[in-house]
């Protein structure tokens, strides 16, 4: 297998997600990441938070992967955050 260079990731711009969305169809997993904020109430009442509604999330990154892909994309992710984990002794 040829070695993949990545090149111009440092000018693509970061983006804060603190949201995911993933839609399956046939041949693609479409995920789009988001970003919200607030409201920020301690312990809101059932009343409280019928009267919020919904947060709005700001979509900032849709991804389409094939399925032939999804996998290694989420051993990749799986086996970064079992590293990340144990560098943090959690």
């Amino acid at each position: 297998m040829l070695e993949i260079n990545f090149e111009g990731a440092e000018e693509v711009p970061i983006a804060f997600v603190n949201h995911v969305f993933v839609r399956h169809f046939e041949d693609v997993f479409l995920v789009s990441f988001a970003q919200s904020h607030g409201p920020y109430i301690v312990s809101p009442t059932p009343q409280q938070l019928k009267q919020m509604g919904k947060v709005p999330a700001r979509v900032v990154a849709r991804i389409a992967i094939p399925p032939t892909k999804m996998k290694e994309i989420l051993d990749v992710l799986n086996d970064n955050y079992a590293r990340y984990l144990k560098r943090k002794g959690i």
